[in-house]
């Protein structure tokens, strides 16, 4: 029996154990080649054998030639939708993404299309995740059509920290509606990212930004922080002595050079305060 059919009839692996081990072996001894003549068989395969594959592939493809890495490439495009399951397909998809960067624009365009049109929400964020580490003025366009057609929350993302002023100003309203006052108390992830579309846009949004100083001076103090803005002394002095409790906040007056000030300002200013 050839090795490449001991693949294909392996056992099924239901735990790290034995034969865990020696498929894991196996696959990461395989040439580029080899690897190409079993991918499809393998996602096919349990769940423990697609997780090998996909291992072996990431680790393993940024060191094939370029036609390898094309060939894989049309080879898994071509098999991802007569998969058999959700969880197959899934794999596939994740393979095409860990080739993007080693793929000709053609392929990448033509990734991207299929991923942005994919009713699988999972396909579309491979593709916002790598937009946001690998983000060039060609993307834009890509977005644009993303933002409108799904409104993906990850998405907004990329917008708020990838996308020109102009768009984010055009869009504000619609982008703001993201943002439940309700949500944003309990949610710190959703603040954050409010606070990194606010500092993007201080300049053009004063009322926005004076509304917010008044209802919620931690992350008014945040984006002035990340902005080196200033802080008026006897403010910032009232606003500490409210949230002592913030787990932030004294380390965010460190950074703006406040303390000394503020020291300076009121040398009684801890007796006034509970700690």
């Amino acid at each position: 029996m050839s090795l490449i059919n001991f693949i294909r009839n392996f056992p099924e692996i239901k735990e790290k154990k034995g034969r865990y081990y020696l498929f894991l072996g196996i696959i990461f001894g395989l040439s580029a080649k080899d690897t190409l003549t079993v991918t499809n068989d393998c996602l096919e395969q349990d769940i423990f054998k697609r997780k090998i594959l996909l291992n072996k592939i990431m680790i393993s493809s940024p060191e094939w030639t370029q036609k390898e890495r094309e060939l894989l490439f049309d080879k898994v495009y071509d098999a991802k939708d007569s998969l058999s399951s959700y969880f197959k397909k899934e794999n596939a998809s994740i393979i095409l993404v860990s080739l993007f960067p080693y793929i000709s624009k053609v392929k990448q365009d033509k990734v991207v299309d299929y991923f942005l049109q994919s009713n699988y929400k999972n396909n579309r964020k491979r593709v916002y995740k790598y937009f946001l580490d690998n983000w060039s003025p060609s993307c834009q366009k890509i977005i644009e059509r993303a933002w409108k057609e799904f409104k993906d929350e990850e998405v907004l993302r990329l917008i708020i920290f990838k996308m020109p002023k102009e768009f984010l100003l055009d869009n504000l309203k619609e982008i703001l509606s993201y943002f439940d006052d309700n949500d944003l108390v309990n949610d710190f992830y959703q603040k954050i990212l409010r606070n990194k579309l606010y500092s993007r846009l201080y300049d053009d949004i004063p009322l926005i930004i004076k509304k917010l100083k008044k209802n919620d001076p931690i992350s008014f103090i945040f984006i002035e922080k990340n902005r080196n803005g200033t802080i008026d002394i006897d403010w910032a002095t009232e606003i500490y002595k409210k949230y002592s409790q913030s787990r932030f906040l004294a380390r965010w007056y460190a950074e703006m050079g406040l303390w000394e000030k503020i020291i300076n300002n009121d040398p009684d200013f801890l007796s006034k305060i509970k700690l």
